[in-house]
């Protein structure tokens, strides 16, 4: 009896040693019931347990510890017909009992023929029961945990393919040995067409360097860190998957990814909602404000290259628009204009509503006098390009000032205030013109 064979091996074994060709065993512990058999005739768990009910030594187990059958035994064991009835005479049952354990069950050896030493063998199934019953407990504990870890992976299994995040293995052969239904569901490629393909990640990721740079990270020393990369689905569309690979003991890698797409899309609107002007899709006052303060830290009296010019713009007579055409006009007008802009724009400008119909313009590297000439090119535009409302021509015009910006002042109310001066003395001297700071900084 070794730890490494099973209760029907052991079975087997006695069989040969006492000259027995029937065993069986019924274990029943915590309500759960166990049954091994070994012999000539298969002995099944419904015929052990028939045979212990009908012979009601089940009912009066308290009352005996061995009891032994000298002739036909096998039609006790076996329903009339059957082709085993003939096969058995001497049979011994024997209490298997733990009050400790909680172990109940039965020992069972049936022989071939009439046994003449029927109390030898009795003795030898009493001292086999004996060193069978410490035996039985480990394997019924070894049994049951194996039960309990088949149900286990049962479990994991239903995870493993259930789960809502991305699951998949590769070998070192770069061949798929693990893909989820989360995976197949979201890529559109099942294991099978992965591993048709002689690279998989290249379906997954087309660039060779980006492919490069991921297999980096999945190697023997991986990391749990989570990775953001870009994988492509089947139909190509473009995908944000936070990925982390995980060394398992067989030194394989899982990786387990999420895939994040649509909240990236939801964070990138909150982004531009919360810097972008609704109705005109430039920046908002807050954000270019915001841009306006920064590229003041960064100027410097003496890199040119950081010098930037400041041009703010108001639409002239807005207020007539609105009145007389209605706020859908005046609202299409500042759309307008803000087009017009854009489509002149260098790359670098920056558009912002400061509110109503004002406007500032962020013109980095330019001095006051190149932004004067695109100011010049705004009023060309929109004088070739008017708006119409029921068959009647509405051009814009603007004022503006402009500010040239040094470096050696670092509050941006001053230099707001200058450019919003030089916007008031063009409107003040006629509007439709742009009007260029005196003050330098």
């Amino acid at each position: 009896m070794t730890d490494q064979r099973t209760l029907a091996e052991i079975l087997g074994a006695i069989n040969t040693a006492v000259g027995s060709t029937l065993a069986w065993v019924v274990v029943e512990e915590e309500g759960e019931i166990q049954h091994a058999s070994a012999g000539h005739h298969s002995c099944s768990l419904k015929d052990t347990l028939a045979f212990l009910e009908h012979s009601q030594l089940r009912r009066h187990q308290h009352a005996w510890r061995v009891i032994c059958w000298r002739r036909q035994v096998g039609s006790l064991l076996f329903p009339a017909g059957h082709e085993a009835v003939d096969k058995y005479q001497s049979g011994i049952l024997c209490k298997l009992n733990s009050t400790a354990s909680g172990l109940d069950g039965f020992f069972f050896l049936a022989f071939p023929r009439v046994l003449s030493s029927m109390d030898i063998i009795k003795s030898v199934v009493i001292i086999l029961v004996d060193k069978l019953k410490d035996h039985l407990l480990d394997i019924v504990a070894r049994e049951r945990m194996v039960r309990e870890m088949q149900r286990i992976v049962a479990q994991y299994k239903v995870l493993f393919e259930r789960a809502p995040v991305l699951m998949n293995s590769f070998d070192k052969n770069n061949r798929c040995v693990l893909w989820n239904g989360e995976c197949e569901r979201l890529f559109g490629w099942t294991i099978e067409e992965l591993n048709q393909c002689s690279d998989p990640l290249a379906l997954f990721f087309p660039d060779a360097e980006i492919r490069h740079q991921v297999r980096a990270t999945v190697s023997s020393s991986a990391t749990v860190d989570m990775h953001e990369w870009h994988p492509v689905k089947r139909n190509g569309e473009a995908l944000t998957v936070l990925w982390s690979n995980i060394l398992l003991p067989d030194k394989s890698i899982l990786s387990i990814g999420l895939d994040i797409t649509e909240r990236k899309k939801v964070e990138h609107q909150l982004a531009m909602k919360a810097t972008t002007d609704d109705l005109t899709g430039c920046f908002n006052r807050f954000s270019i404000l915001r841009q306006f303060k920064e590229a003041l830290v960064a100027c410097v009296p003496g890199d040119p290259f950081s010098h930037f010019s400041l041009l703010m713009l108001d639409l002239d007579h807005f207020k007539s628009i609105n009145d007389r055409w209605g706020h859908l006009t005046g609202d299409a007008a500042l759309l307008h204009f803000c087009e017009k802009i854009r489509e002149l724009s260098l790359l670098g400008y920056s558009l912002g509503r400061l509110g109503g119909e004002e406007f500032l313009i962020l013109l980095p590297g330019e001095d006051s006098e190149s932004a004067m000439r695109f100011s010049q090119k705004i009023r060309s535009a929109l004088m070739d390009k008017p708006i119409f409302k029921e068959g009647e021509k509405i051009t814009l015009s603007f004022s503006a000032g402009v500010v040239f910006v040094t470096g050696g002042v670092s509050d941006t109310s001053v230099l707001l205030t200058l450019a919003d001066n030089a916007l008031y003395d063009a409107k003040r001297t006629g509007r439709s013109k742009t009007v260029i700071s005196e003050a330098i900084f």
